[in-house]
């Protein structure tokens, strides 16, 4: 887990915080839901200050069963080196087309359940330097590595502070609200103002309101915590080929992910992200 720190310019900065994962890329449009991402993408970027935070599972390959067999079986270092190049192929492919015009413009990137070593350089000896294909695609990104989990703090000037928790998630359900349940059980725990969780692919939000005392005043304020399942984009049904979602008879993934809006201003006195989600 990290905690990382974004600087606002001004108390009342607009931006948009956009969720983005669960693309679980293989180099092959068809699988994703490709046209809608890239003209999602394109939304994100036309709203006034852009924020992106990375939900994990960016790319398809490899599944953590799929990992522990291939350090199992495969032992021969030229084979290693041949499932390390193709992974960060795998890496520059989504980068090169679809998220490019992102770079610079994130909040931090967690790391999903797919993901593999990729080889980022070869020492004059021979020696193969690796690392984690989800951490190579941060550097691509220019973006914070989040590793699991990560709590995004945005700083505004006159001590406006917004909270984000941010996790790629675990778990399943059939019903729409599935992530909500699980975020709901860690809201009590986590002072944030913004839960996101991916995984599941569904794009259900709710919210909470708690109470706050303040200390220099009778006051009664209220603290709202969104909760927000992130979507993802792909496919389950494909026309003219078998998928693992078509052949178990799964209910096909809620595609999209939604878009934080964050309108921040000042009333009576105290500062408010007046924060709504849309999805």
């Amino acid at each position: 887990m990290y905690v990382r720190t974004h600087k606002m310019k001004s108390a009342t900065s607009r931006l948009t915080i956009a969720a983005l994962g669960d693309i679980q890329w293989a180099a092959d449009e068809e699988d994703i839901a490709y046209d809608l991402l890239e003209e999602h993408i394109g939304n994100c970027l036309e709203h006034p200050n852009p924020l992106f935070i990375g939900m994990g599972d960016y790319v398809d390959f490899a599944s953590p069963s799929m990992r522990r067999a291939l350090e199992t079986h495969v032992t021969y270092d030229t084979a290693k080196k041949v499932i390390a190049d193709a992974s960060k192929h795998l890496v520059d492919d989504l980068y090169r087309r679809l998220l490019k015009p992102t770079r610079d413009k994130w909040l931090g990137l967690t790391q999903g359940h797919h993901h593999h070593q990729v080889k980022v350089s070869e020492l004059k000896d021979g020696t193969v330097v690796m690392e984690d294909s989800d951490v190579y695609l941060a550097k691509l990104l220019n973006a914070p590595w989040l590793d699991e989990m990560g709590v995004v703090k945005l700083l505004f000037p006159g001590g406006g502070v917004f909270r984000i928790l941010a996790m790629h998630g675990s778990g399943s359900s059939v019903f729409p609200w599935g992530p909500l349940i699980k975020l709901f059980r860690l809201m009590p725990h986590f002072q944030v103002d913004l839960m996101l969780m991916g995984h599941q692919t569904k794009k259900a939000n709710d919210e909470v309101d708690r109470l706050i005392f303040p200390d220099d005043s009778d006051d009664i304020r209220h603290m709202t915590i969104k909760m927000v399942g992130t979507g993802g984009w792909m496919k389950g049904y494909i026309n003219g080929r078998r998928t693992y979602v078509s052949t178990a008879g799964l209910g096909p993934v809620a595609l999209g992910q939604p878009l934080i809006h964050l309108r921040p201003r000042i009333r009576k006195g105290q500062w408010d992200p007046m924060m709504t989600v849309e999805s």
